[in-house]
């Protein structure tokens, strides 16, 4: 029973990232890596489009008890973290993964993970004033 709930455990993850991610689906590990590669920067893309679009709409005059200034300052502040975070993070992972040839895959996984939720939560913060 024990044996079962394991590989359970171990099988279903696999499962569900594999219906998420189409470059699990490539022919080999090179393909694999070109279409990780490729997925994640788009999404890096998108990621610098909407933290642009962030940075225009915070560089006015404070207004209405906004002070505009700080909150561009702050949010600079936080997206170099965030940066630094992000690839700590994902080193961690692929280190987990070094012996294996999926670790680029991994890699890449994980940046794109926190890329997605990251730009997620740039688009909440941009508001109209």
């Amino acid at each position: 029973m024990r044996k079962m709930l394991m590989a359970f455990c171990l099988v279903v993850p696999a499962a569900a990232f594999a219906q998420v991610d189409p470059c699990l689906s490539q022919s080999n590990t090179v393909e694999m890596n070109t279409c990780a590669k490729t997925a994640f920067d788009k999404d890096e893309k998108t990621l610098n489009e909407t933290y642009q679009q962030l940075v225009k709409q915070i560089t006015k005059p404070d207004q209405d008890g906004v002070r505009y200034g700080e909150v561009k300052k702050k949010l600079i502040e936080a997206q170099r973290a965030w940066v630094g975070f992000r690839k700590k993070d994902c080193d961690a992972v692929y280190t987990y993964n070094e012996s294996g040839t999926i670790r680029d895959i991994e890699f890449l996984g994980c940046m794109r993970a926190h890329t997605e939720q990251r730009t997620k939560e740039l688009k909440n913060f941009i508001v109209e004033k």
